[in-house]
């Protein structure tokens, strides 16, 4: 055996024991580079085959050509196990386990007062009502003159108002209301004249809005509330007509054995003015501070329209007469809930609000 021919054998055994020892693809990629890159150990035995005596060249130029094959093929061989565990722990890694319970997609809902808001509008519209908006900001005329509540009016006691100061005033240590009467709506009353403005009778709507007084805060006030009213002119309606719709207005928001009541009122823009009543369901008729002991809470007032409200409406009462009714949503929510005091509603206690979750 020549002296090539030996480290060619040695070069083989060696590149097999350290094949087998490569624990990674870039040990075995280090193995190929030192063995068969441009300065690789075999590339330098193959150049020089030339040195070799003459007749030694064929055999040994075969050998060097089948080292060199058996080599490489080793590598690649390696590399491919290698390059295949690998992708075996990453895939088991990232393995999903299909049968685990998926995880939870919190969906967020409604506010309870606004469920009952578009609950309302539902019922409404089933009994031919659109719905027609007003802004927050109103005048003195609209909120009160109007409506038959002129500046002398003992009924303006009524409402507690919040009043929009004068520009400068609070800078100057003066503070005092606007003169030209802005304030923020003590009730949505004001929409209802707006419409008779703006619609042609017969007119059926409602006018769902946020109002503010500014009142103590207890178990069934706030300074900030929500109201729904609702406003019928025609040339043929009546007291009758009323009170049917608004009994079937309570059943449908609160069940076929919810008791209703209707007694006397009082309110500058109707007239007859009656309360609506129903039996408080915070309490069942006992007596609670949500109906002030009474057993009864009111969620609305009603009436027919006044006459004046009529024509400064644009309204002649002697042909046309209509009917107007407020509620509160705030109190009407505590009553389809059982909650015993309005301040929650406006607490921002996610706890709270999240057992209405059929408002989505």
């Amino acid at each position: 055996m020549t002296q090539m021919e030996a480290e060619l054998g040695a070069l083989r055994a060696a590149a097999a024991e350290r094949l087998s020892a490569a624990d990674g693809v870039d040990a075995v990629e280090a193995i190929r580079h030192d063995l068969l890159g441009r300065s690789g150990r075999l590339t330098a035995l193959m150049k020089n085959l030339g040195l070799a005596p003459a007749g030694e060249r064929p055999a040994l130029g075969r050998l060097a050509n089948e080292v060199r094959t058996e080599v490489q093929g080793a590598i690649d061989g390696r590399l491919a196990e290698l390059r295949a565990g690998d992708l075996d722990e990453r895939l088991a890694a990232e393995e999903l386990d299909m049968s685990a319970p998926a995880r939870s997609i919190r969906v967020g809902h409604l506010h309870p007062v606004q469920t009952l808001m578009r609950d309302l509008r539902q019922v409404f519209h089933a009994f031919g009502f659109e719905v027609f908006e007003g802004p927050e900001i109103e005048t003195d005329a609209y909120n009160f003159e109007l409506l038959n509540i002129p500046p002398d009016h003992p009924s303006r006691d009524l409402w507690d108002t919040l009043y929009v100061a004068e520009p400068g005033s609070i800078e100057a240590g003066d503070s005092r209301p606007a003169a030209d009467g802005t304030i923020l709506r003590t009730h949505t009353s004001p929409v209802q004249l707006r419409a008779m403005q703006a619609l042609d009778a017969p007119i059926r709507v409602i006018t769902p809005g946020r109002c503010f007084r500014y009142e103590a805060v207890d178990a069934s006030h706030a300074f900030e509330f929500f109201q729904v009213e609702g406003l019928v002119v025609d040339r043929d309606t009546s007291l009758a007509d009323l009170k049917g719709m608004l009994e079937e207005i309570a059943r449908a928001l609160y069940g076929r054995d919810v008791r209703t009541r209707f007694r006397p009122g009082y309110y500058p823009f109707t007239e007859p003015s009656v309360a609506f009543d129903i039996g408080c369901l915070v309490c069942g008729g006992d007596g609670c501070p949500a109906c002030k002991r009474t057993g009864w809470m009111t969620i609305l007032g009603a009436g027919m329209v006044h006459p004046v409200v009529l024509r400064n409406g644009g309204f002649d009462p002697d042909e046309f007469q209509g009917y107007a009714f407020g509620m509160g949503p705030d109190r009407m929510t505590m009553l389809r809930h059982g909650v015993s005091d309005i301040r929650l509603f406006f607490s921002a206690d996610v706890r709270f609000g999240s057992q209405f979750a059929e408002g989505r």
